[in-house]
């Protein structure tokens, strides 16, 4: 069977403003991505333990994207209290990278690769496998996007 789905441009156009002494300021990013033809979008509760988000493989399967076709993901807090400390897994298995997105706040992925340096040592960029989330104090939500070619 062919698919019966079209491809897409996908566009996520970030807006910056303010105004500093009455004199207005703006810078406006727009990220396209052509051919999509996938997405996702959930919400989720994150706990105070350890929480996969997210898990990229091989190919697309139950709980899992395809790490080749990912090209966007979102990550939003949607608690107006808690914290949410994200990992980042990378390919070692022992290597991780923490971000932790504060309430209402949201972290943005364009590139499905990472690396942790300790010391100056020489980085050597690996895949992202897996996203994990834990909340600081209390379950809450997070809103997870993404988008694939």
């Amino acid at each position: 069977m062919a698919t019966t789905v079209s491809k897409t441009k996908f566009t996520c156009k970030i807006i910056e403003s303010l105004t500093i002494n009455q004199q207005p300021q703006q810078v406006v990013t727009t990220l396209n991505i052509p051919n999509v033809t996938d997405y996702s979008h959930r919400i989720m509760s994150v706990a105070t333990t350890s929480t996969t988000l997210l898990t990229l493989a091989a190919a697309d399967a139950g709980g899992s994207l395809d790490k080749t076709r990912l090209q966007y993901v979102r990550l939003t807090n949607l608690d107006d209290k808690n914290t949410i400390q994200l990992t980042f897994g990378l390919t070692s298995d022992q290597d991780t990278y923490e971000v932790v997105i504060g309430p209402k706040k949201s972290h943005m992925l364009t590139n499905k690769q990472g690396d942790t340096t300790t010391g100056g040592a020489a980085s050597s960029l690996e895949d992202l496998v897996t996203i994990k989330g834990k909340s600081n104090t209390a379950a809450c939500d997070i809103e997870v996007f993404t988008v694939s070619t």
